[in-house]
């Protein structure tokens, strides 16, 4: 018989049948749910830090626009004389305002000068404007106003205040704003 046409001997193979899994261990269970726990508590605890920021830019927002409505309505009246007022907010538990307003003396020269202020007062006027002959402090001391120049010029303004107290949780917290106006207006 030619090869082909030979029959074919087929060899029987043994096959172990293995155990089937048909399902997860405890052990992985376990491994899965504390994974899934750890990752909601996480989630959660974003959402909640999410939510207490949100809260408190509200707030602080709150308190920003009520300090700029208690400036405006300092700002707009006609007369200023040193005084504190405070109160609550109406419309907003738990918010309290202090409008407090002072009169006071405020040396240019000081606040231009800083730290160099006191060597800067030392100097003749005419000398930190680099003008040596034009005279103008002799001129000034004449007309009875030489303190004025001197001092690099003392202005008399109010200090205007305006401070804003809102809760925060358990404690209060509070926004302040604080600006000058002229006596003299």
């Amino acid at each position: 018989m030619n090869e082909m046409n030979k029959p074919i001997k087929i060899k029987k193979i043994i096959h172990r049948k293995l155990p089937v899994r048909r399902g997860f261990t405890l052990i992985e269970v376990t491994i899965g749910m504390v994974m899934a726990a750890v990752a909601m508590t996480y989630t959660y605890s974003m959402i909640i830090d999410g939510m207490k920021y949100q809260k408190q830019a509200v707030q602080l927002s709150n308190a920003v626009h009520l300090a700029k409505i208690k400036m405006a309505q300092v700002d707009s009246s006609t007369t200023m004389q040193s005084d504190t007022t405070k109160g609550a907010v109406p419309g907003f538990p738990g918010y309290e305002f202090i409008t407090e307003i002072k009169e006071e003396e405020m040396d240019l020269l000081k606040m231009a000068g800083g730290p160099n202020a006191d060597a800067l007062r030392k100097k003749a006027p005419k000398d930190m404007l680099g003008d040596k002959d034009v005279g103008l402090n002799d001129l000034m001391k004449k007309t009875g106003k030489n303190k004025t120049f001197e001092t690099g010029g003392i202005l008399k303004v109010f200090r205007v205040k305006v401070t804003i107290t809102y809760p925060d949780g358990a404690k209060n917290n509070s926004y302040i704003v604080e600006t000058f106006r002229s006596t003299k207006y």
